[in-house]
């Protein structure tokens, strides 16, 4: 079942959106798709930091 995730990044909001398979998190957004795992952390903390992160790292054009 996948989950929906959003962070505020300046004047926009990113969304995406996530689900755990096993131990890792499978996040997908408008720039692509990112798994990562998660161990003992909730996987909503996971997956807002990783928005976060990939939204930083790989700005997608609106």
């Amino acid at each position: 079942m996948w989950n929906t995730v959003q962070v505020s990044m300046g004047s926009s909001t990113v969304r995406g959106r996530y689900r755990v398979e096993g131990d890792t998190l499978v996040l997908e957004w408008r720039g692509g798709r990112h798994a990562e795992r998660c161990g003992m952390v909730k996987p909503e903390v996971v997956a807002v930091q990783a928005l976060r992160r990939e939204a930083e790292q790989h700005p997608v054009a609106a």
